[in-house]
């Protein structure tokens, strides 16, 4: 290898590490407006979430849903920004995950406790606020309210709250049964705070100030083995059964949700109005298949959007060579999943010997990304089978939703939209379903 092919390819492994861009400093450079092209601009995810926040009348809330590595955390960067350049608005950004445990079960008392300690937190620290030390933040409040309710908790200091919210169940599990009786209390003391807090950043800033809350990761929270359901259960009662509980007067939200909560409960979005429910897909990369015109044909702009992409990460012809068809092959083989498109570069990048790479390098690469989505049990396989073919989710029952999570939280299925909505297996695994639900079917056929 060249002496000078080891910090390319340092550089390009770095800049293809899977990250949010938040348009501070250089990483703005890193970002293709991929909603610029005409085929894709009806359905730019942040004039979509934008347009409530401008029209509607001094309050909105929204839900918004992606796959993890869709570039959902980016575009919510993007909105930020776009906002913030009107001069009218004050908008900050949380991640929700700093605040709770994302793999245990949510309940409406600790995730209105997070969202409105984020909210003073993130206001804080943006300097949004009149910089007054006898101030309380929503941390010393809530120790307020518990004495106001007479409920008892163990001994911890104010910051021992927000920590003990995240890092200890059993704190968890006593605030929400001690507090399970005193909801509306909680609610009314969270909407003040609130209010409170929207005012004083008019008072500061002057009266035609919009604040506007984004509240990102939500979409991460998963169980584990042993309490998945539980956990995706509670996410769907936080969303639906009080939903009335997250709206807030003056103020401005969007809350990220996990994609499978609008399987599960249809016209989830007039829950939410004005702004409803918006999911961002997969970057369409062949035609819808349900379209027979051209079912199943490359999609020239996808292609040459996820080009870009990885342009301004780094030469790609200098990796895998001045052609664009190995370049094009990950591309379709990438389903349009941004980050599983990043991924496939970085294993080309980790194993390059030499430059440009070659096809053992690269087929080495896609072999081991695949790896990672397998094994896929026989019964997965039919499930996955049937969505390659039909297009749509084909949920037999209801009961069978947290199956259908896990395959679109691990990106055995994506989401695309382009008109109408459809569904498709990870190229990646596609033929290896294929082949699963054929063997399956010939050793059914010929058992005793």
């Amino acid at each position: 290898m060249k002496t000078d092919d080891l910090p390319f390819l340092r550089s390009f492994f770095r800049a293809v590490t899977d990250q949010p861009i938040e348009f501070t400093g250089s990483d703005a450079g890193r970002y293709v407006p991929l909603y610029e092209t005409p085929e894709l601009a009806p359905h730019d995810p942040v004039k979509l979430l934008a347009r409530p926040i401008q029209f509607a009348l001094g309050q909105s809330v929204q839900l918004f849903s992606g796959f993890r590595g869709s570039g959902k955390s980016t575009e919510l960067h993007r909105l930020r920004r776009a906002l913030s350049a009107q001069g009218d608005y004050k908008v900050v950004l949380c991640d929700i995950e700093d605040y709770i445990n994302l793999s245990q079960s949510v309940d409406i008392i600790d995730f209105l406790l997070a969202v409105a300690g984020a909210f003073g937190d993130a206001l804080q620290k943006e300097g949004f606020l009149p910089n007054d030390p006898a101030r309380e933040g929503y941390w010393e409040r809530f120790a307020k309210l518990l004495t106001r309710t007479h409920i008892s908790l163990p001994d911890l200091s104010t910051s021992g709250i927000k920590v003990a919210l995240k890092s200890d169940p059993s704190f968890r599990d006593t605030l929400q049964k001690r507090m399970s009786g005193h909801l509306g209390a909680l609610v009314e003391d969270v909407r003040a705070y609130v209010t409170g807090c929207v005012k004083r950043v008019k008072d500061k800033h002057g009266p035609n100030t919009e604040v506007v809350l984004l509240l990102d990761s939500m979409e991460h929270i998963r169980g584990t083995s042993t309490n998945a359901t539980a956990v995706q259960d509670s996410v769907v009662n936080l969303f639906t059964s009080h939903s009335d509980k997250l709206h807030f007067d003056h103020l401005h939200v969007v809350y990220t949700i996990p994609p499978y909560l609008k399987v599960l409960y249809p016209n989830l979005g007039t829950l939410y109005s004005p702004g409803g429910v918006q999911v961002l897909p997969a970057l369409k990369v062949r035609n819808n298949p349900k379209l027979r015109a051209t079912a199943g044909e490359v999609f020239p702009p996808g292609l040459e959007l996820l080009e870009r992409l990885v342009s301004a990460r780094g030469d790609w012809r200098r990796l895998l060579g001045p052609e664009r068809e190995t370049l094009d092959r990950l591309s379709l083989l990438s389903g349009g999943h941004l980050r599983d498109f990043l991924r496939l570069f970085s294993e080309i990048i980790r194993r390059a010997d030499t430059l440009p790479v070659s096809p053992e390098t690269v087929d080495a690469a896609i072999a081991q990304v695949r790896t990672e989505f397998l094994p896929i049990a026989d019964a997965d396989a039919r499930w996955l089978h049937l969505i390659a073919t039909t297009h749509g989710v084909a949920l037999p029952e209801i009961k069978q939703l947290h199956d259908l999570a896990r395959y679109l939280d691990t990106h055995l299925a994506l989401y695309y939209r382009n008109g109408d909505e459809w569904y498709d297996v990870h190229p990646l695994v596609r033929d290896v379903v294929r082949r699963q639900v054929e063997e399956t079917r010939l050793r059914a056929a010929t058992a005793p």
